[in-house]
């Protein structure tokens, strides 16, 4: 399958390549296979049955391949976009826990030095218990969580 990946317009974007000549191909055959079920062996009902049941199966099958690759793609598109809006959600919160500690330890003199260590403590055991609240909340309920 890796094969059948072709690179998109954005970077880092892949999406599936439709083998079209596949697609008409068993559209073909199968057509093809019918029509020689119905004219060339009509008293022969065995074999036209056989070559009606290989052309349907034939038919069916470059329709199926041609919609599992577009529902495929969509849920490749689909899961990859909730990725990049949670990894973004999560690089907004690094961001915000990054600032507060930044300004916690911007005027620091040697007497607030253990208070200023149990505040950082504090705030980032809140910013892990979010991230795993919101982790373990996502999983429960089949979804993102909004932090």
């Amino acid at each position: 399958m890796a094969d059948e990946l072709e690179k998109a317009d954005a970077p880092g974007a892949a999406r599936f390549r439709i083998r079209w000549g596949w697609f008409v191909g068993c559209i073909a055959l199968g057509l093809s296979a019918i029509l020689i079920g119905w004219l060339v062996a009509p008293a022969l009902s065995y074999l036209a049955g056989v070559l009606a049941n290989i052309g349907t199966t034939l038919l069916l099958v470059g329709i199926v391949v041609l919609l599992e690759r577009r529902i495929i793609d969509n849920a490749v598109r689909a899961v990859r976009g909730a990725n990049e809006r949670s990894n973004e959600a999560l690089r907004m919160q690094i961001r915000d826990l990054e600032d507060r500690l930044a300004s916690l330890w911007e005027s620091t003199s040697a007497d607030d030095v253990a208070r200023k260590k149990a505040e950082t403590t504090r705030l980032t055991d809140e910013f892990t218990r979010r991230v795993v609240d919101g982790a373990t909340g996502e999983a429960r309920r089949g979804g993102p969580q909004r932090p």
